[in-house]
């Protein structure tokens, strides 16, 4: 295939790598097939733009931003991105309900650390 197509899979892996997604997770959430993506991100496919559209979609960053200068590789994310989608995981699963009791966990921890925080001030 063409520099463009390879340059494209490169920047499809690294987001994908940088965001702890494994292959086969990015396939099912963009909604293509394992070894396809896998094609493209080997250079070896020529995604269409409703593809590359789906892929960025499922990667959570704009199209603009996947297909972005072929000469910006992007930088791997901090790991508080990869506990995000974690949580972010966790969460796309629960009922509105149980995301409630978890946020309200989750303040009351705060709370108690930064209670803890000022007493050691």
């Amino acid at each position: 295939m063409t520099d463009i197509s390879a340059a494209i899979g490169k920047r499809i892996r690294t987001f994908r790598n940088a965001q702890g997604i494994s292959l086969e997770e990015l396939s099912f959430k963009a909604g293509l097939n394992a070894a396809h993506l896998g094609q493209i991100e080997r250079g070896l496919r020529n995604p269409t733009i409703e593809t590359l559209n789906r892929i960025a979609t499922a990667l959570d960053i704009s199209f603009y931003e996947l297909i972005g200068s072929v000469e910006e590789v992007p930088q791997k994310q901090p790991e508080t991105n990869e506990i995000k989608r974690k949580i972010d995981a966790q969460l796309s699963s629960m009922t509105l309900d149980e995301q409630k009791d978890i946020l309200r966990i989750i303040r009351i921890f705060r709370r108690r650390f930064d209670e803890e925080n000022k007493k050691a001030d």
